[in-house]
């Protein structure tokens, strides 16, 4: 199995989704973050149905960086409750996988 996860998190201002992306790969918590502008989210929050624009950060990180990076997002995001939803791919190219865990 794989030591890479991908986290995903939204924000609703494309500056907040810049800043999070450079400040995990500066600090070595994340091997690379990618950002999908202007993605729908249709959603309930306080008993309404919301829609509004949002960035999506798809972001790849070796397993042992996990809470450091989680607590990055609940500490940084200015959502109340912020997206993080997180994977363990089953296939990564060998060489793309040392290169991102940093092995």
């Amino acid at each position: 199995m794989s030591k890479l996860l991908i986290g995903w998190t939204t924000c609703d201002n494309p500056d907040v989704a810049e800043r999070f992306a450079h400040t995990l790969v500066e600090r070595d918590l994340a091997a690379c973050v990618q950002i999908d502008d202007a993605v729908r989210s249709v959603f309930k929050w306080k008993g309404e149905v919301q829609s509004s624009l949002e960035c999506r950060l798809c972001i790849k990180f070796s397993e042992d960086k996990h809470d450091a990076v989680y607590n990055f997002i609940k500490v940084n995001h200015p959502y109340d409750n912020p997206e993080w939803v997180v994977t363990r791919p089953d296939i990564v190219a060998e060489k793309y996988l040392e290169w991102a865990t940093g092995g």
